[in-house]
């Protein structure tokens, strides 16, 4: 049976050693965290399936990072390096990404598997559009070499 929890936050990081990225959820709660390995494969296909969900349902998003909309935006806090390495859990292989839309609620439920967890998180449009925008900057462009454009 697969442990279910909720994701309430989202920090990716790329982890030069295993040459994937990781995305710690709840990366303060030690109950509910748990740290997602994605492969390069599977981000390549999650980011362009991700900005076509989210441009279907909530309209064009602009995907582009800018440092004016991280400082302005109070939805995103610094996170605590200490307590990231600390509170490290085991790895989980990210095996499947899936989004539902709910027409009522106009929120999206996206759901993270791995072997061994479910994760979960109830958003909207635009929390949606900031959790990938920030796992899109976290891909290393130059070392996979992929088009920054991407």
């Amino acid at each position: 049976m697969k442990k279910n929890i909720t994701a309430t936050t989202f920090t990716p990081i790329y982890d030069e050693l295993e040459d994937r990225l990781r995305v710690v959820i709840n990366y303060q709660d030690i109950q509910s965290r748990v740290d997602f390995m994605i492969t390069r494969n599977f981000i390549l296909n999650l980011i362009p399936s991700a900005e076509e969900f989210i441009a279907k349902y909530y309209g064009a998003v602009d995907f582009e990072i800018s440092s004016k909309i991280e400082t302005k935006d109070k939805f995103k806090s610094k996170t605590d390096s200490v307590n990231l390495e600390l509170l490290r859990t085991n790895e989980e292989l990210l095996t499947e990404v899936s989004f539902n839309y709910d027409v009522n609620s106009k929120k999206t439920v996206v759901t993270l598997t791995s072997n061994s967890i479910v994760a979960k998180a109830d958003l909207d449009g635009f929390m949606l559009a900031q959790i990938f925008q920030v796992i899109k900057s976290a891909i290393p462009y130059i070392k996979w070499g992929i088009s920054y454009h991407f």
